[in-house]
């Protein structure tokens, strides 16, 4: 992005921030021409090698407040004919609580450094978003379907606003939720945003078919050897709350339960999570859920669906995954091949993040296949 372009980008922010504390404008004007909010260089927190610039940004969409971050990494060089292809990240859980939002907190962990550079150094623009109420107001949906396929698809308009040298051809990929958000954005594109150039899906751990094993949770749950399977189901039941009140979720919670999901949105993953490793799923719930409105509703709010993807699909699922259990992604994959659809199904030795790891190389040339 040129230097004057930045300068005027920057200069708008300041000017909507100001605009918005002051209370000017006419009543009901929008004073945003795109979703952009606001937007300014990132800190040293979010370099990665490859990046000319790293930007974090305000934008609107759906879900929580109205409102999300993100991050935009600019790849180095001259802008190819047609512009930077774009990869639209989804990162995987980081906790509900506002610090935890990618966009504060940085590229901690080498894995995303590697897998940013590696696509950078292809020539994609990346975009992450935090998703909506993660370092914004609200209660982050955790899993909305919906909501995660917004905050994707008005990710890629904020970046194609800051960057007018991005192209219109995109793709998503994710890993653990949001691998998910992925999915969940491959069956949503072309009616979010028709006027974009959809290429394709990657996801990576990504947890499928979660909306079938509902009617298990109950007091009487066994004991499923998966790793921080109470923290998911915890943020889960957290956003599926906030969504659908006349649920009244709490009812089936045990007391300890409900303690857990009304801390889930305030208490950093780093405090949350031994929390909730502490509480076997069988103590979370009072009354079983098969059999009442909560499965179908669960059904409507996290469900992934193989029917609507028209667009290629790589599947990276660690066979060591203590996470998400490989069958549950295997039984997708194979509804996903029944439709005829490009499918490509990586299943590497490691585990829930190691599968993502040993398929930089991979994601990164099928990424490259379809953008072309």
């Amino acid at each position: 992005m040129p230097t004057a372009a930045r300068r005027a980008a920057t200069a708008l922010a300041a000017a909507l921030v100001i605009t918005a504390g002051s209370g000017a404008g006419s009543a009901g004007a929008d004073p945003t021409p795109g979703p952009v909010v606001a937007s300014a260089p990132a800190g040293p927190a979010a370099a990665v090698p490859g990046a000319a610039e790293v930007r974090r940004f305000t934008y609107r969409t759906s879900g929580a407040d109205g409102l999300s971050g993100g991050l935009i990494f600019e790849p180095d060089g001259v802008p190819p004919r047609g512009g930077w292809p774009i990869v639209a990240w989804a990162h995987g859980t980081v906790g509900m609580a506002d610090g935890d939002a990618p966009s504060r907190t940085g590229v901690n962990h080498q894995l995303y450094r590697d897998l940013f550079g590696d696509w950078l150094r292809r020539g994609f623009l990346v975009v992450a978003t935090d998703y909506a109420g993660l370092g914004t107001p609200g209660v982050h949906p955790y899993l909305n379907a919906d909501v995660a396929a917004s905050n994707v698809v008005d990710s890629v308009r904020a970046a194609r606003q800051l960057y007018p040298a991005a192209s219109s051809r995109w793709a998503v990929a994710g890993q653990s939720q949001g691998g998910h958000a992925a999915l969940a954005t491959a069956t949503r594109a072309d009616a979010l945003a028709p006027d974009l150039d959809f290429r394709g899906t990657f996801a990576s751990g990504a947890p499928t078919n979660l909306d079938r094993l509902a009617g298990l949770a109950g007091p009487d749950f066994p004991d499923v050897r998966l790793d921080g399977l109470t923290l998911y189901l915890a943020y889960t039941a957290a956003g599926l709350r906030e969504s659908r009140p006349d649920l009244d979720l709490d009812r089936y919670l045990t007391p300890a339960g409900r303690t857990l999901v009304d801390a889930a949105d305030s208490t950093p993953l780093a405090d949350f999570k031994p929390r909730a490793n502490a509480l076997p799923v069988g103590d979370m719930f009072a009354l079983p859920l098969a059999g009442t409105p909560v499965p179908q509703a669960l059904t409507d709010y996290l469900g992934v669906s193989a029917a609507g993807v028209d667009r290629p699909v790589m599947l990276v699922q660690g066979l060591d995954d203590q996470v998400v259990p490989p069958p549950l992604t295997l039984w997708f994959a194979a509804e996903l091949a029944l439709t005829g659809e490009r499918l490509e199904l990586a299943l590497p030795s490691g585990g829930h993040v190691g599968g993502l790891a040993q398929s930089i190389p991979a994601a990164g040339a099928f990424l490259e296949r379809i953008l072309s």
